[in-house]
């Protein structure tokens, strides 16, 4: 143990978590892959939160784990009532089909509606995780993470621009596991 100003500080080893959440940010990753890309992203995500669940622990930052789930529960809520309002639109578009000028202005409407909602919800959720991603950037001294995290927030703001800001977010995602991966196996954590 180490004295730093008052508070005592101890030497953690968080490389376990390194491990789960890097291969948990490539099955994300590989979420695209058809066929079994759902299975590997569903357990990609469960890694994810594990690992997260765990540093944010280890390292005595509960704000780190709180924003990732807010973030994780917001993007699961936009994806539903994305669905939902698209669903709804549907449904109203093919009651009404004698008249297909509502039926089509209540589809494009219903869609347009969907999202804008699940673009609203998504940004609010990436804002979380880049929140997330620099709490833990500070507390493991390692800056790749913050980066990953912004380049995920930004794209999430521009992918309105003709979807380019998904490129910006897989790359988000491309940096994150190389940020677990290069994060060092010891930190020092405050008030241990």
């Amino acid at each position: 143990m180490m004295e730093q100003g008052n508070l005592p500080t101890q030497r953690v080893n968080i490389s376990t978590q390194k491990m789960l959440g890097g291969i948990g940010s490539i099955l994300i990753l590989l979420g695209w892959i058809p066929g079994i890309g759902i299975l590997l992203s569903i357990l990609g995500v469960v890694l994810w939160i594990i690992s997260m669940y765990q540093l944010s622990n280890i390292l005595r930052k509960p704000s780190i784990f709180q924003k990732v789930l807010i973030g994780f529960v917001l993007n699961i809520a936009g994806i539903v009532i994305a669905l939902g309002f698209g669903l709804m639109a549907g449904i109203s578009s093919f009651a009404t089909m004698r008249d297909e000028t509502g039926a089509i202005l209540g589809l494009g409407l219903g869609v347009i509606v969907a999202i804008i909602v699940a673009y609203a919800i998504s940004l609010v959720a990436f804002y979380f995780y880049k929140e997330a991603y620099e709490i833990l950037a500070q507390a493991t001294a390692h800056n790749l993470f913050k980066i990953a995290g912004l380049l995920m927030f930004i794209g999430a703001i521009t992918i309105i621009l003709f979807g380019l800001g998904s490129l910006l977010i897989i790359v988000g995602y491309i940096v994150l596991p190389i940020a677990f991966f290069t994060a060092p196996n010891e930190v020092e954590v405050q008030g241990a």
